[in-house]
Parts: structure tokens; C-alpha cells; sequence
């Protein structure tokens, strides 16, 4: 056996080398197709939970979305709007269930949507057209619609959905149309079911994971990071390092040298050897990089910004961009909340409607402070400008009102 032969003996066992390779046994498929995570019903749970990159952005807009607060207002005879107070509808929003409270419910119903495109919240109501007092979301993946298939002449949801059947355990329960509240997401091949924002990011999910794993088996499993060979050459080629030698250096290397106190960081030997590297510098794979780039995906589709992550962002950056997914994110999924709070609770059609107020929130407030502070200016420098001569609508024309 050659030299080369006894080297990859080494790192492979005995006559391993001689074996035939078969793909998807013993060594990688090299065909170059990648492989992706597909997205679905029964692991975007699963894949939430063990991917932070993902877990971080969906948590932090179920908690911006969840910290408004819920207000009863109508329309009196004058055209003013009131707030209704003591409204038994936010009682119940703000205490749903004997299980969590209004923020809990408002922020699973927005991770399901996230997850899945849908959600299903079961509404107990003591009669048909009373106002509910439960309101409980069910697993998305165990609900089933049973369709009539037809939708687009259908005036009423009971042409469409006939019923659901809930998949609790081994029993299936059927709930009826009046007890299921189902929100979802657009979907233009679905009229009926939403569709999940996560499946348009499928590869960036995917190579963060990968990423990850990959530095995970260099860290782990990462075999020899390299060997030492015989320098000296013959006449024939290179020599054989002796196997005495090979035991002494071994033996060396494990007891004299290494990272520990007492050790020796550097392995100095009087042979001619050569070190030879079987590693590659993880940098160079720009596997960081690939996270970073997959995770600003991540946000960009959820509709929130980098600089409420990064702490390496400003203070001023922070409130700026807080403030901006408040009013481009935010708010808007609230108003949609707000218009099915609306109709779930029979509000709709009689000047009186529900709400997310985030007037409470202290980025906002300085905003509010802000605009306030400015509208004085603007009343002050136009009282100025009438004091000095200047007709009303003149005053307005500078000040830019």
C-alpha cells in the first residue's frame, strides 16, 4: 500500500476506500439541485418555534399590534363621535376566555395568520343573533371547511361553506357557520382560504436554516482539520512519515499541546513535515451574511424594519422607524381587526363601531406632542402675521397651511 493509500486509510478506516460510493449512502448527491423547506399547514408551527429569525419578527408585531387599546364609539344624532363607556363588547374583547386576555388573543390571531393565512375562532353565543360571550382560537391545522363549490353568485356565506369540522383528537366536531369566526389573507387562486406570507419566503427560511446547520456540523462534527505529511521526497516521490514517527508526534500533540493551561500552543518538531489543511475559513462562506440577508427578508415581508432589531441602530432611528410600522403596518392590520370586531358583535350599519386605539403608545405620543408643538407655532406665527397688517388668507399662503 503507497503512501496515499495508507493516508486515506487513515482518515477513512480500512478499506474503505476500495468501497464502491453510492449516492444518498456514503457520500453527498452532487446533482446541484437545492433543496427547499416547503411551507405548510403542519410544519410552519414547528418551523416558527426553531428558527429565531423568524420566531423574533413574528413575536415583536403580535406585540405592537396587541398594545392598542379597544374603544366602543358612536355617532350621536349631532354627528359627534362619543366613546360608549363601560361597553360590555370591549369587556369581553379584553377578557375573551377563561384561558388568556385580550392582548394574548389578538396576538395569536395575528402569529396564525402569519403561519397559515387563516384563522378560526370559535364564538359561543347563547342565541343566534346574540352577542358572543367566548370567543377562543382553534388550531388552524385542524380546521376543515366543507364547501358547497360555489362562491361568485352566492349572496350569503351559507351558499358558499355549508359547515367546519373541527379535528379534535380521534373525534371530529362540527361546528356550524354562526360559530366560526374565519379571517384570513388574500389568496387569488382561493376565494375561501388565505394564503400564508411565509410560503413567498420559502428559500430565505431555507438557507437560514441551512446556514446555521452547516456552521453547526463545522463546529460539531467537523472531523480533522487537517494532516501532517512527510516533506522529504526520494527519488520516487514523497516519503512515508515511519509509523514510530507518526506515534510519537500523535502522542505529542495530544498530551504537550493545545488550547489548556500548561500547553503549548505551537508544535515544533526537528522532522520535515508539512501541514496540510482540510478546513475552509466558515468567513470566506459568507454563511453570516446569508442569515442577515434572510432575516431582513423576513421583516420586509412582515411589514416591520431592521432598525426596531439592530442594536446597533440609533435612538432616533428606532422611534422613526417604530413609528413607521405603526402607521404603515400596525394600524392598518388593526383597522381590519377593528372592522371584524365590527361586524362579529353586530355594530355595523348603526353608526357605532369598534376599535384599536394606539393614541396610548409613547412613541406615538411624542409624535402627537410633536404635531402639537408645531400647530402652536404655526397659530402663533399667523396671529403675528395678521397683528402686522396682513389679511387672514395672506398669513396662511406663507405659513403653508
Amino acid at each position: 500500500m503507497n503512501f496515499i493509500d495508507k493516508l486515506l486509510t487513515f482518515f477513512t478506516g480500512a478499506n474503505e476506500y476500495y468501497k464502491t460510493r453510492y449516492i444518498g449512502n456514503n457520500i453527498t448527491d452532487l446533482s446541484g439541485e437545492p433543496e427547499f423547506i416547503q411551507i405548510n399547514n403542519k410544519n410552519a408551527y414547528d418551523l416558527m418555534i426553531t428558527t429565531s429569525e423568524l420566531y423574533a419578527p413574528i413575536v415583536r408585531r403580535g406585540l405592537m399590534l396587541s398594545c392598542g387599546e379597544w374603544k366602543h364609539e358612536k355617532m350621536n344624532s349631532k354627528g359627534i363621535i362619543e366613546e360608549v363607556i363601560k361597553s360590555p363588547f370591549v369587556n369581553i374583547l379584553e377578557n375573551p376566555n377563561p384561558l388568556m386576555n385580550g392582548n394574548e388573543l389578538i396576538r395569536l390571531y395575528d402569529m396564525n395568520m402569519i403561519l397559515y393565512g387563516n384563522n378560526y375562532e370559535f364564538v359561543l353565543k347563547p342565541f343566534k343573533n346574540s352577542s358572543p360571550k367566548i370567543l377562543n382560537i382553534l388550531e388552524t391545522n385542524k380546521i376543515e371547511a366543507k364547501i358547497t363549490g360555489k362562491w361568485y353568485k352566492q349572496q350569503d356565506i351559507n351558499e358558499i361553506i355549508e359547515y367546519y369540522i373541527y379535528k379534535n383528537g380521534d373525534e371530529n366536531e362540527k361546528l356550524t357557520i354562526e360559530q366560526i369566526n374565519h379571517t384570513k389573507l388574500n389568496n387569488s387562486n382561493n376565494p375561501i382560504l388565505g394564503e400564508s406570507p411565509l410560503k413567498s419566503l420559502y428559500m430565505d427560511i431555507s438557507n437560514i436554516r441551512a446556514s446555521k446547520k452547516f456552521r453547526n456540523v463545522i463546529m460539531t462534527k467537523e472531523g480533522a482539520l487537517g494532516f501532517i505529511s512527510n516533506n522529504t521526497k526520494d527519488a520516487i516521490g514523497a516519503v512515508a512519515v515511519a509509523p514510530e514517527d507518526r506515534k510519537r508526534m500523535e502522542d505529542a500533540y495530544v498530551k504537550n499541546y493545545g488550547i489548556e493551561d500548561g500547553k503549548s500552543k505551537i508544535f515544533i518538531s526537528d522532522a520535515n513535515l508539512k501541514w496540510n489543511s482540510t478546513a475552509y475559513p466558515i468567513k470566506d462562506m459568507l454563511l453570516f451574511e446569508e442569515v442577515d440577508a434572510g432575516f431582513k427578508k423576513i421583516i420586509d415581508v412582515l411589514g416591520l424594519d431592521e432598525n426596531i432589531f439592530s442594536t446597533a441602530s440609533t435612538y432616533e432611528n428606532k422611534i422613526s422607524s417604530l413609528r413607521n410600522v405603526f402607521q404603515t403596518t400596525i394600524i392598518p392590520l388593526s383597522e381590519e381587526l377593528s372592522m371584524n370586531r365590527t361586524k362579529l358583535f353586530g355594530l355595523d350599519g348603526k353608526n357605532e363601531w369598534l376599535r384599536l386605539d394606539y393614541s396610548n403608545v409613547p412613541v406615538l405620543q411624542e409624535n402627537i406632542l410633536e404635531k402639537t408643538i408645531a400647530n402652536k407655532n404655526k397659530s402663533e406665527s399667523i396671529s403675528t402675521l395678521v397683528g402686522s397688517g396682513m389679511t387672514l388668507q395672506e398669513a396662511l399662503n406663507i405659513i403653508e397651511i
